[in-house]
């Protein structure tokens, strides 16, 4: 009876788990070139304008919404890092790969919903009108919506 229980135990935390993942769309996972179903940094593009994401985030110490001007890409098995169009209107990455990396193209203003599993969820803004590229962190714990993008004015 013990070891029935235990398994009825351990297979409802599985599925509370699996599916709180899958209704998040993230939960937390490794950070390599592909990775679990529920634990993937995922960008979903939800505005007009199409946007690129990018993999693999390999300087360490930051989290989802830090940003830098330089591209902090690595290679991994010796593969070269390779941006991934998304298109307007609902483009994101491939759910069961990890990509970390959403660039704020030169000239434009984005603003960007992280959504996240584990600690509350925030918006972002990224102004680079007259300026150069940023490159922002998408954390395995999160899904980063592009909510708008505009070169006149910030969304």
């Amino acid at each position: 009876m013990a070891r029935r229980t235990q398994r009825a135990l351990r297979a409802a935390a599985l599925a509370v788990i699996s599916i709180g993942g899958l209704m998040a769309g993230t939960a937390p996972a490794n950070a390599g070139a592909s990775c679990s179903l529920a634990g993937c940094s995922t960008t979903v593009n939800d505005s007009s304008v199409g946007a690129t994401a990018m993999r693999n985030w390999c300087w360490d110490g930051n989290s989802s919404g830090d940003s830098t001007e330089t591209y902090p890409g690595c290679t991994v098995d010796n593969v070269p890092q390779s941006g991934m169009f998304l298109s307007a209107g609902g483009g994101h990455t491939p759910r069961d790969q990890d990509w970390d990396v959403l660039r704020v193209d030169a000239g434009w203003c984005y603003k960007v919903f992280f959504n996240r599993l584990w600690v509350p969820s925030f918006t972002r803004t990224y102004d680079r009108r007259g300026r150069s590229e940023l490159y922002v962190k998408v954390g395995d714990e999160a899904i980063a919506h592009i909510k708008g993008q505009s070169t006149s004015s910030c969304p």
